[in-house]
């Protein structure tokens, strides 16, 4: 058997996801991007305050 065959036979029992569940992962995917760009951005703005405050303290 050739190998293009082996890949036939193997792709044929391949159970390909049906579209309401790879819109459902999609969907979950983008909303849990969102959430961590938003924890992450908020992160990031409490950092940058607290190191500009604690330069301004110490003089620099």
């Amino acid at each position: 058997m050739s190998l293009f065959q082996d890949v036939r036979k193997e792709y044929s029992k391949v159970q390909w996801p049906k579209k309401k569940e790879i819109i459902s992962s999609t969907v979950w995917v983008v909303v849990m991007a969102v959430i961590l760009s938003i924890y992450l951005g908020v992160f990031d703005l409490i950092a940058t305050r607290l190191l500009k405050n604690l330069v301004s303290l110490f003089g620099g």
